[in-house]
C-alpha cells in the first residue's frame, strides 16, 4: 500500500554551511514518500543557489525564493505551498535520524492521531550531545488526549512548543495565523495545534539533532538581536497567557505560564531602561500596562522580589521605572569602581541559565 505524502517544510536562512548535511539526512529517510519545500527566505550568502543545486537533483524537492520576512513566515509560506495531508518541519541547520519519518508516521497513522513528537538531542559545537529524553522509555510511545497534551506544551517542561521535532496533520492549520517578522512565533502557533488537536502520539526516541549555533535566534551576542529576541517571546508568553486564562480546562498550568510571562516581563523592562533606543516610544509603558493585567493570587509561590516588583509596578508604573533607573545607575556606578560585578544588561540566556 502506497504510504501517504509527507511534506517537509524546511525554511532556510544564511545556513550554507549546514545546508547539506541537513538536506542529506532528508532525502537519506526510509521513508521516502516525501515532498521537500526549501523556503529560501531572502539568504544574503549562497544558501539559494544551494537549495537550486539539490532541487536539480532530487525531484522531491521544491525551492521557493523569497523576501527575508523570518522562519515563522517561510513555515507559512510552505503551509500554504504543501499538497500533502501531513506536515512537518527541519530547521536548516539541523539534522535528522534516518528513521524518523518512517517511527513517526508509522505511530501517528497506527494509533490514529493528529500530531507525532518525538525525542530531541542537542548537539554543541564543541562535539557535545545532550539527549533529553527519557532514557528508560526509549523506543515506546505514548498516546494523549488533547488537554494533557495543552497542557504539557504550556508547562513548557516534558514537552516543547518546538515545531520542527512533530508531524502535523495539515488540517490543524486551518484559520492558524503566523506572525510576520516575530521571532519565537511558534510558540504559541504549536499551542494552538495541540488545542485543535485530538489526540497526540509521542515517540521515546531522539530522532532530531538540534544544533545549538552561537549564532542564532536564541544565542544571539548582538545587544540589537538580543533586544529583539526579548520583545518577541514576551510577546509569546503574554498570548499563552491570554490563552490560559480563556480555557479553563488549563487552568492547572496557570500558575507556570504566569511565571515565566512575568518573569520574562520584569527582564524586559529592566533593559528597556538601559538600552531604551532598541525599543519603541512608550514601549516600557505598554508591557507595563500588559504586565499589571496579571493578578497575583494568595497561592502563587512568586519569590518575595517579584512580588515587590509587581506591587511597585501596579502602584505606579512611572514610581516603578524612576526607582529602577536610579537602581541601576548605583548598580552601574559600582561596577564601575569593582565594589560590585553585577551586569546591568539581562538576556534569555543569563536571566533563565538557557543555553
Amino acid at each position: 500500500m502506497q504510504r501517504p505524502l509527507l511534506s517537509v517544510i524546511v525554511p532556510c536562512y544564511n545556513t550554507e554551511k549546514y545546508l547539506d548535511k541537513c538536506l542529506t539526512s532528508i532525502t537519506s529517510q526510509t521513508y521516502n514518500n516525501l515532498e521537500i519545500l526549501l523556503i529560501d527566505d531572502g539568504s544574503a550568502d549562497q544558501t539559494g543557489m544551494l537549495c537550486d543545486a539539490w532541487q536539480a537533483k532530487d525531484r522531491r524537492i521544491q525551492v521557493i525564493h523569497k523576501q527575508n520576512e523570518g522562519s515563522s513566515n517561510a513555515r507559512r509560506t510552505g503551509i500554504e505551498n504543501a499538497t500533502a495531508d501531513y506536515v512537518t518541519f527541519v530547521d536548516a541547520d539541523d539534522w535528522i535520524d534516518p528513521d524518523m519519518y518512517a517511527g513517526m508516521m508509522a505511530a501517528l497513522l497506527s494509533t490514529g492521531s493528529d500530531i507525532a513528537q518525538c525525542g530531541v538531542c542537542e548537539v554543541y559545537e564543541d562535539g557535545r550531545m545532550i539527549h533529553r529524553d527519557n532514557a528508560d522509555k526509549r523506543g515506546t510511545f505514548e498516546v494523549v488526549g488533547r488537554v494533557e497534551g495543552a497542557l504539557l506544551i504550556l508547562e513548557d517542561g516534558k514537552w516543547r512548543s518546538w515545531m520542527w521535532n512533530k508531524i502535523f496533520k495539515k488540517q490543524l492549520f486551518e484559520n492558524v495565523v503566523f506572525p510576520k517578522g516575530r521571532g519565537f512565533g511558534d510558540d504559541f502557533i504549536t499551542l494552538e495545534l495541540f488545542h485543535k488537536a485530538q489526540q497526540t502520539v509521542y515517540l521515546h526516541c531522539d530522532y532530531y539533532f538540534y544544533l545549538q549555533r552561537n549564532e542564532s535566534i536564541t544565542n544571539s551576542k548582538s545587544i540589537p538581536a538580543e533586544m529583539k529576541n526579548q520583545r518577541d517571546y514576551f510577546d509569546a508568553y503574554f498570548e499563552r497567557y491570554v490563552f490560559t486564562r480563556q480555557y479553563p480546562e488549563y487552568q492547572s498550568a496557570m500558575f507556570s505560564v504566569k511565571y515565566m510571562t512575568i518573569c520574562i516581563g520584569m527582564n524586559i523592562l529592566r533593559n528597556i531602561i538601559v538600552h531604551p533606543q532598541y525599543f519603541p516610544d512608550n514601549y516600557f509603558y505598554e508591557k507595563a500596562e500588559q504586565l499589571c493585567t496579571i493578578p497575583v493570587e494568595p497561592g502563587d509561590r512568586f519569590q518575595r522580589s517579584i512580588k515587590m516588583n509587581l506591587f511597585v509596578l501596579k502602584i505606579s508604573p512611572k514610581l516603578y521605572f524612576f526607582l529602577k533607573s536610579l537602581y541601576l545607575q548605583i548598580l552601574h556606578i559600582t561596577n564601575k569602581l569593582k565594589i560590585t560585578n553585577r551586569p546591568t544588561t539581562r538576556t534569555l540566556t543569563g536571566f533563565f541559565g538557557w543555553k
